[in-house]
């Protein structure tokens, strides 16, 4: 049996529990203080806060889980909006560093390293980011200090120069020691004076030497900070020679032919000619020559780089300059910069050959010393739409060139290719070689070498699989050069374009086809209305002549004869009714109905239709009921209509009734106050089969007619309701159906209430 003691023994042996890797990593993270270390969500919410987190920057965890991590940033750069550019960078790229000041919760201010990483899930998406911040407020006051340890050298040197003049004087002093020796006899008062001036400056000499060694010591450790700066980091004297070069800096500057080591002690203006007449030179020197720091970004002359500069005066009159490569980043806010002014400029017209033009303009010169747009024609070649240079008398050149040398459509390369590839081409250089290998002839081949072609982008137009144009740029006096950034850039800048051009062509077809249509209806109705004037004169005579044989004019009729008469009238009235709903429907749709609207007492409306319709409700044997609102009397009821046209619009809902409503049945007239301020509603209700909840609005449709019965035919055109809700329209109010099926239907017509009008008075 194993003892206690071995047990224990067995347990040393084995080591501690093991550890989940998650826990040890939430561990870690948690009680690390030398790291902010945070994550946010992907709108940039804190989620996590860790212990160097809450020293660094004052908050407990309680006080900033939940909250915007702008919070950390310097107002100026919140209104900037470069916390929300930070995210976009770290979505884009994966990763985003940058430098910075941040504000602690006590408003105090530190220099910050700061690296965001996106989090992803399975599928790609951003989920969150990771923030790590450091605080390097202590490396700025190194980089400082780094002026003030230039400052130091130059004390040095004069030091040291003052160390050669004492060693001369020494030198001179023990010569004049060894012939006060030789005449010791004769001046003993001066070899004891000599002895005291010896030891003097033996002193002297050993300070100088103290001095020397502190001096030397001073510059180690100067030139161990300057090496420890990250970034290229260099120091010019004060007639622009280079002094001193970092490590990183002569990474930078052994990429050119001249190697770091050779260029200590030349001018940088005569090492790099190219800087002259730039802005880098005119704020160099205006550092220089007014002994203050600037900041600034600049451009390579050949268009291709970008870098942040910062510049600081030296007590010597000489300059230290460190920089940052921000190529990326300037790349991607001239990026957002075009697209968002081109996305403008797309949208502004129409017209597209307008909008193409404007494009073209807008990325000249910055993006391009020369763009053209051609569009495909109809024949398979080229047609230039909008050609750009800053120089206007060169844009009426290259007009008259495109013209006298136009595109060959078979080439292997260049815009006819692109079109019917619909691949882009990209030409980073440009090469004499190139250009003898394009020309139609000497005189062109002169041409475009006056031109001076540096680099060329060329990208097809493409929208909905089709390509129908090719946008070009080209560089030439400024020197660019493209690469794959400018390339997709491009493509962009077409695809906006293409979308475009493809929105413009389909709004003309749009246009053009609206018109055609609006056209169609006016000739329908015209139409319409010409037939139905032409076909009320046969119907009127066909009603007299039957009238007149009912009467007996021409002889005595049967009983048989009268009926077929009075069947005649019926039909003639039944179609003369559809005819005149016909002309009715286009006189609303042409705009010729006319409306006098006056103050109607309701009373007399609801009295002349009961005469009307009660023949066909009682040929039914339907019972019309009319309801009023509880408490009140209709007979000071007014309403403002054109009176011809309420006896209409309730004559075709009451008949409309009726013709749903089985025999023995109700149709109910009810006058409601309605909601609305001011308007009064008219609804009639059928006691049939109702209307479907999906054909509520089909039955205000023209033409439209709607069987609620299977076994009852419907008679008329299916214009009686359309017309109703037109005429209701026109005077203010409307006309809609409310129904549940199998339970009868319920028409509502609203119209406007109106005050009494005043009694005459009599004279």
């Amino acid at each position: 049996m194993t003892s206690f003691a071995e047990g224990q023994a067995g347990e040393a042996l084995r080591g501690p529990r093991p550890v989940d890797s998650a826990e040890l990593y939430r561990l870690l993270v948690g009680t690390v203080r030398d790291y902010a270390i945070f994550a946010l969500d992907a709108d940039g919410n804190v989620l996590t806060w860790n212990a160097g987190a809450e020293q660094l920057k004052g908050y407990d965890a309680s006080e900033i889980i939940g909250r915007h991590f702008s919070i950390f940033y310097p107002p100026e750069e919140v209104e900037a909006g470069k916390p929300a550019a930070e995210l976009i960078g770290a979505a884009r790229d994966g990763r985003f560093e940058d430098e910075g000041w941040r504000v602690r919760k006590d408003g105090t201010r530190f220099w910050a390293n700061v690296i965001v990483t996106a989090l992803r899930d399975d599928q790609g998406q951003v989920v969150g980011f990771a923030k790590v911040t450091r605080d390097l407020t202590e490396r700025r006051a190194s980089e400082m200090q780094a002026v003030r340890l230039a400052t130091e050298a130059a004390a040095r040197e004069a030091a040291e120069a003052r160390t050669v003049e004492l060693d001369a004087l020494n030198h001179q002093l023990q010569e004049q020691a060894l012939e006060l020796e030789l005449q010791a006899q004769q001046a003993q008062d001066l070899a004891q004076e000599l002895e005291l001036t010896n030891e003097r400056l033996e002193e002297t000499v050993a300070e100088a030497e103290s001095a020397r060694t502190a001096a030397e010591s001073s510059d180690r450790f100067a030139r161990s900070i300057l090496e420890s700066i990250a970034d290229p980091f260099v120091v010019q004297d004060i007639d622009w020679r280079f002094r001193f070069i970092n490590a990183r800096a002569a990474e930078v500057l052994g990429e050119v032919e001249n190697t770091p080591h050779d260029l200590i002690g030349q001018i940088v203006w005569e090492v790099y000619p190219q800087i002259v007449g730039t802005k880098m030179e005119t704020l160099m020197r205006r550092a220089a020559r007014e002994r203050m720091p600037i900041a600034f970004e600049a451009r390579t002359s050949d268009g291709t780089r970008w870098s942040s500069l910062y510049c600081y005066p030296l007590p010597d009159g000489g300059l230290a300059t460190q920089w940052r490569d921000i190529t990326e980043r300037k790349r991607s806010e001239e990026a957002a910069h075009y697209l968002a002014r081109a996305s403008d400029v797309l949208s502004a017209s129409l017209d597209y050959e307008q909008t193409l033009a404007d494009l073209a303009r807008l990325v000249v010169p910055e993006l391009a010393d020369w763009c053209t747009v051609d569009i495909a024609t109809d024949d398979g070649g080229l047609r230039q739409v909008a050609l750009a240079h800053a120089n206007p008398d060169k844009v009426r050149w290259a007009q008259e060139l495109s013209k006298k040398y136009p595109p060959d459509p078979n080439g292997l390369s260049g815009a006819p290719s692109v079109l019917r590839t619909g691949k882009p081409e990209l030409y980073p250089e440009i090469s004499d070689e190139m250009l003898v290998a394009s020309a139609v002839d000497d005189e062109y081949l002169r041409i475009i070498r006056e031109v001076g072609i540096r680099s060329v982008i060329m990208v097809p137009l493409i929208a909905h699989e089709r390509t129908f144009g090719v946008l070009t740029l080209i560089t030439a006096e400024s020197g660019r050069r493209y690469d794959e950034t400018d390339l997709g850039l491009a493509m962009e800048l077409a695809r906006r374009a293409a979308l475009a051009v493809d929105n413009a062509r389909l709004h003309r077809a749009e246009l053009t086809a609206r018109v055609a249509a609006e056209r169609a209806n006016r000739a329908k109705s015209e139409f319409l209305a010409v037939m139905s004037h032409e076909l009320r004169t046969p119907l009127n005579a066909i009603s007299g002549h039957a009238q007149i044989l009912e009467m007996g004019l021409h002889g005595p009729i049967t009983e048989g004869q009268r009926e077929a008469l009075e069947r005649i009238g019926r039909a003639q009235r039944h179609l003369l009714g559809l005819i005149n709903n016909v002309l009715n429907l286009t006189r609303i749709e042409t705009g010729r109905v006319e409306y006098r609207v006056t103050p109607v007492l309701v009373s007399s409306v609801l009295a002349d239709l009961a005469s009307l319709v009660q023949p066909q409700f009682a040929a039914r044997d339907i019972t019309l009921v009319s309801r009023l609102p509880d408490g009140r009397s209709d007979s000071d009821l007014h309403v403002a209509v054109d009176r011809e046209k309420l006896i209409q619009i309730l004559t075709n809902l009451l008949g409309n009734a009726a013709k749903f409503t089985p025999a023995g049945g109700e149709v109910e007239l009810r006058l409601v106050e309605a909601g609305d301020a001011g308007m009064v509603q008219i609804q009639v209700r059928d006691s049939g089969p109702g209307i479907p909840a999906d054909k509520l609005e089909v039955v205000f449709e023209p033409f439209v007619q709607l069987e609620r019965s299977l076994t009852t035919p419907t008679e008329g055109a299916g214009l009686g309701l359309a017309i109703s809700r037109d005429l209701a329209r026109g005077m203010g109010g409307d006309l809609w159906a409310e129904s549940e099926q199998g339970r009868g239907a319920t028409l509502i017509l609203s119209v406007p209430r109106a005050s009494a009008p005043e009694p005459q008075r009599r004279q």
